[in-house]
């Protein structure tokens, strides 16, 4: 075959099969080629008619379009449509046949470019999604819709925390370069703390020298280090000065509310005592960690703990464990056992608290606790540890300091102070000037108001006082005793005392507040019988049917304890609570005795709850401390005064309307004398068989209270107060009363005198007792008038009511009932009702005895009097 017959049939063979609709490779090809123009329009397809052509193009290019989005198959079905219509001739089909293939090319032309123009544009709509930031931080996030705009992006978190690291870093850097470690101080010139009165003048004293004797390293007994080490660093001769550990134990648990720590190793507490003082934030402790660290690197480990056994503080005066040995077990340090070794390193974190003399159980807790540490490092052997006891100890000192009645004062200053978190040993060696709250002249007059009374004064007599500013509950005057030295258990904040009908008054309150007026009527006839109960007067005295008021002036028991029991003896106690009481004073109880005074509070207590009585109903605590300044003249303390509403104003000023009866008609109206003619409110009280005497009461101005009793030559008892002075029974009409007058009148002298709101009418005064007296009741008996020697009776050694409770209900005879019913009551007492009584009493006679009653005689034998 010839060359140009093998070209014809070659071009003839290339020519069919281009023909052919299956074609894909070349076809694919094709279509490359007749990709569609920019415009976004197909390219025309080519056929036997231009109106064909444009109908096949348009079908063909839209049924093409639709099946694109398929995966690849679209290309090669595209032709189906045109090949599947009947030939007409042979050429007119070939004709066909070939306007269908272009078709079927050009339809898969105009799907290729539909689905790229698709492409496209959603590859514009993306693009325009994406927004740009607005700022270097993109915050908000920009493109971002609410809420998710306002959370920081994953590289604003990234960034922020590294340069928190950054600004860490640095300042640890600085703060390293910036904190130098000074020359050791000198503890013999260590700056003693002073303490002034509220003129911030007057020096009141001084607190503890220090008393401190250095020994070297080698003398401080080694069972004292290792019991230091075991109990206060276990890692002190591994770190470096500071304990990562201990930091982060402390400041979770600071974190999670607990006790303030510091997690402090051997040497932060060494450069506490000998560098920066007491430090309680965070900065001061950085700065302590860090000067540890330095002095780690500058002295070795032997001689930081030699440093810190020579300057820390042991309690009772004692610097350094030569003195603690001393003053604990009256030996050198030296010469302690194991065990004792042990009780000097377990008072270090409180050596106030956990002294044994002070609190032997946790003495006991905490020594036990020192030596199990001793055994788990490895010091102590289990047999060793089980074979100790607890050591005895010396009874404590009285620091000189605190030497005669002035050290009451001191000792209640630093007891606040130590609850407002500071340490002994910053309060002895700090250098503060302590303004206190004492009035040098109120102060003044209230030691000599107690050594006014009569020479023959037994010595076991015991007397406290305090006088407070209503106003603001500042303590400005307080006796506590003769010699805190001799005898540091003060007499106004410690000692406890039956209140006897001073405790009549939180009646009288609940009574008011439940809507009894002061004119309303109660029984006040001897005896008086309530299921399981029977409550006398003294002398079994009637008075008939009695107003809140004269009741109260009075101290009639039987009337006071209807009352009770018709508000309820829990209204009683609450009351006294809300008024300031503590909860857990020994004796309170919700018992119907509760009105005679069952409960033991301390004179300040009862202070404090008169005190919110004279202030309106404005409850405040009482404090002693007005502020404290450190050497450089900042200051580290300020008292801030908390108020509290707990009663209503109205009802202060009714309640106080009815305690002037005492001072003025009743057991204490020999204040009239002595007060001259200024108002006064007040309640005195007497406790079963004379154990104590009370008078607190009050001016506009000040409240002042007073007790007086006696306790055992052990301590452990009360007993009668012993009579003297002329006295035949100490009450409290007689020397309470009388020391209360003296201070007072002294203390109030040029001052203005201000006169108590008169009786308002309560919104709540909806309630009277108008029960009608018994059938034939018998009229009131005369009680006995005042004589120079007392002749009436005193009561019973036991009582005669049978309360609910297991003690008798009445704890307390009353003083005396309180009224004169003539003008010219007889000179000597008449045991005997007048002799020709009337059947129907006068309502005089309601109100008050025919006959002046014996001046400050219990008036029941069964106890709650005045």
């Amino acid at each position: 075959m010839s060359d140009s017959r093998r070209s014809s049939r070659g071009s003839s063979d290339r020519s069919n099969r281009s023909k052919k609709p299956t074609g894909g490779g070349a076809r694919r090809a094709a279509g490359v080629r007749r990709a569609p123009s920019s415009s976004g329009k197909p390219a025309e397809p080519k056929g036997t008619s231009r109106t064909g052509r444009r109908a096949g193009a348009s079908s063909e290019g839209s049924s093409a379009a639709k099946r694109s989005t398929a995966a690849g198959g679209a290309a090669s079905t595209a032709g189906r449509p045109a090949s599947s219509k009947p030939a007409a001739a042979t050429s007119g089909g070939t004709a066909s046949s070939r306007g269908a293939s272009r078709t079927s090319v050009n339809a898969r032309h105009a799907g290729t470019a539909a689905t790229a123009g698709a492409a496209a544009a959603s590859a514009g709509k993306g693009r325009k999604k994406k927004v740009a930031a607005t700022n270097f931080l993109n915050y908000p996030r920009a493109g971002r819709k609410n809420p998710w705009r306002w959370f920081p992006s994953l590289r604003l978190i990234v960034g922020a925390m590294a340069l928190m690291v950054l600004a860490g870093l640095g300042f640890a850097v600085w703060l390293y370069n910036d904190t130098s470690v000074p020359e050791p101080s000198d503890f013999a010139l260590a700056q003693t703390s002073r303490v002034y009165y509220a003129d911030g003048e007057t020096e009141m004293g001084t607190f503890s020298e220090i008393n401190r004797t250095e020994l070297d390293a080698d003398e401080i007994p080694q069972n004292v280090k290792d019991a230091v080490v075991a109990s206060e660093d276990d890692t002190f001769y591994e770190n470096r000065g500071v304990s990562p550990r201990g930091i982060v134990r402390a400041l979770v648990n600071n974190l999670q509310g607990g006790a303030r720590q510091g997690g402090s190793t051997i040497t932060m507490q060494y450069v506490e005592r000998y560098y920066t003082g007491s430090e309680t934030s965070y900065v001061g402790k950085a700065k302590e960690a860090i000067m540890a660290l330095k002095i780690d690197q500058e002295l070795d480990k032997d001689e930081i703990l030699s440093r810190y056994l020579n300057t820390i503080y042991f309690g009772r005066g004692a610097y350094g464990v030569q003195e603690a040995s001393q003053a604990y077990f009256g030996k050198d340090a030296a010469d302690m056992t194991d065990a004792e070794a042990a009780l000097l390193v377990a008072v270090i974190p409180g050596p106030s608290s956990y002294d044994p003399a002070v609190n032997k159980e946790k003495s006991v807790e905490l020594w036990d606790r020192v030596i199990s540490r001793e055994v788990n490092v490895g010091e102590m052997s289990p047999e060793d540890a089980e074979a100790l006891e607890f050591p005895d100890t010396v009874e404590p000192k009285s620091e000189n300091t605190l030497a005669g009645d002035k050290g009451y004062l001191l000792d209640q200053v630093r007891t606040e102070l130590v609850a407002e978190g500071f340490t002994e040993d910053e309060i002895n060696t700090g250098g503060f000037t302590i303004v206190s709250t004492i009035d040098p002249g109120i102060q003044n007059n209230t030691v000599e108001a107690v050594k006014n009374l009569p020479e023959d004064r037994p010595e076991q007599n015991r007397v406290g006082t305090v006088t407070m500013d209503p106003s603001t509950g500042a303590i400005r005057g307080m006796y506590g005793g003769e010699d805190f030295v001799t005898q540091p258990r003060n007499d106004a904040t410690q000692s406890r005392m039956q209140a006897g009908s001073i405790f009549k008054t939180f009646t009288l309150i609940a009574a008011l507040e439940d809507g009894y007026p002061l004119d309303s009527q109660w029984d006040g006839n001897s005896p008086k019988t309530f299921p399981g109960w029977t409550v006398n007067n003294f002398g079994d005295s009637d008075y008939g049917r009695v107003s809140l008021r004269k009741a109260t002036a009075s101290s009639i028991n039987t009337a006071y304890a209807e009352a009770n029991l018709e508000v309820g003896p829990q209204r009683t106690m609450d009351t006294a609570i809300a008024l300031g009481l503590p909860e857990k004073t020994p004796g309170l109880s919700a018992d119907a005795s509760n009105v005679l005074g069952s409960a033991s509070p301390t004179v300040t207590e009862m202070g404090e709850v008169y005190a919110t009585i004279a202030a309106g109903g404005m409850h405040r605590d009482s404090y002693i401390v007005q502020d404290v300044t450190r050497p450089d003249g900042s200051s580290r303390y300020e008292h801030q005064s908390e108020e509290k509403r707990v009663m209503d104003e109205d009802v202060a000023t009714n309640a106080t309307v009815a305690l002037q009866g005492p001072p003025t008609t009743g057991s204490a109206r020999d204040l009239q004398g002595v007060m001259d003619g200024r108002e006064v409110a007040g309640k005195t009280g007497t406790s079963e068989k004379f154990r104590s005497a009370w008078f607190v009461g009050f001016t506009p101005q000040l409240v002042t209270a007073v007790g007086m009793f006696q306790p055992s030559e052990d301590g452990t008892t009360e007993e009668q107060l012993t009579p003297f002075g002329g006295e035949r029974n100490i009450t409290g009409g007689t020397f309470p009363t009388a020391i209360w007058g003296d201070i007072m009148s002294q203390s109030l002298e040029g001052q203005e005198m201000l006169e108590f709101p008169g009786e308002v009418t309560l919104d709540n005064e909806t309630r009277e007792r108008n029960t009608p007296p018994p059938t034939q009741a018998p009229p009131p008996t005369q009680a006995p008038e005042p004589t120079e020697e007392p002749t009436t009776e005193e009561p019973t050694e036991e009582p005669t009511t049978e309360g609910p409770t297991e003690e008798p209900t009445t704890e307390e005879p009353t003083e005396e009932p309180s009224e004169e019913p003539s003008d010219e009551p007889s000179e000597e007492p008449s045991d005997e009702p007048s002799d020709k009584p009337s059947d129907k009493p006068s309502d005089a006679a309601k109100d008050k005895p025919s006959k002046k009653p014996e001046k400050d005689t219990p008036e029941s034998s069964d106890g709650g009097g005045d």
